[in-house]
C-alpha cells in the first residue's frame, strides 16, 4: 500500500477555493459604545485609534477603515447603520478580516452573532475579537 503525502501549504489559506492567499489581507474594524456617557466616549475614542494604528502597523494588512457606531444599542442591527455598511462591504468583498473589541462590540444576542458570523464566513470573512 502507497502513502501519499501532502504537503503543508505555507501562508494564509482561501477556505473556499483552498488555494494560497499571495496578496495583503482586506482589514477593517468595528466599535462601538452603546451610551453617550464621557467613559463611554473615551472608550469609543480609544476604540477607533487602537484599531487605526494596529491595522495601518501590520505589514500583511491592508487598511479598509474603522466602522463604529456611537451612542447605539447593540441589540438592534439595522440602528446601527455603520455595522450594516460593514456588514454589506464584506458580502461585497472589500473586507478579508474583522477586528473588534469583543463579542458584544459585534452583536449583543446569540442568534445576531450566529447570523452575521455564517453570513461573513460563506464570504470567507474572518473576525477576531479582543486584543490582537
Amino acid at each position: 500500500m502507497e502513502v501519499q503525502v501532502i504537503e503543508k501549504v505555507q501562508g494564509r489559506i482561501d477556505r473556499t477555493t483552498g488555494l494560497q492567499i499571495n496578496r495583503k489581507l482586506k482589514v477593517a474594524a468595528y466599535a462601538r459604545v452603546s451610551t453617550d456617557s464621557e467613559d463611554q466616549l473615551n472608550s469609543f475614542e480609544s476604540q477607533v485609534k487602537y484599531y487605526n494604528e494596529k491595522i495601518s502597523k501590520n505589514i500583511e494588512w491592508s487598511f479598509v477603515e474603522v466602522y463604529a457606531d456611537e451612542s447605539i444599542s447593540g441589540t438592534q442591527d439595522y440602528k446601527r447603520s455603520n455595522f450594516m455598511r460593514m456588514i454589506q462591504d464584506s458580502m461585497n468583498g472589500k473586507i478579508d478580516l474583522i477586528l473588534t473589541k469583543s463579542i458584544s462590540r459585534f452583536a449583543r444576542n446569540t442568534l445576531d452573532t450566529l447570523k452575521y458570523v455564517r453570513m461573513l464566513k460563506e464570504k470567507n470573512v474572518a473576525i477576531r475579537y479582543g486584543r490582537i
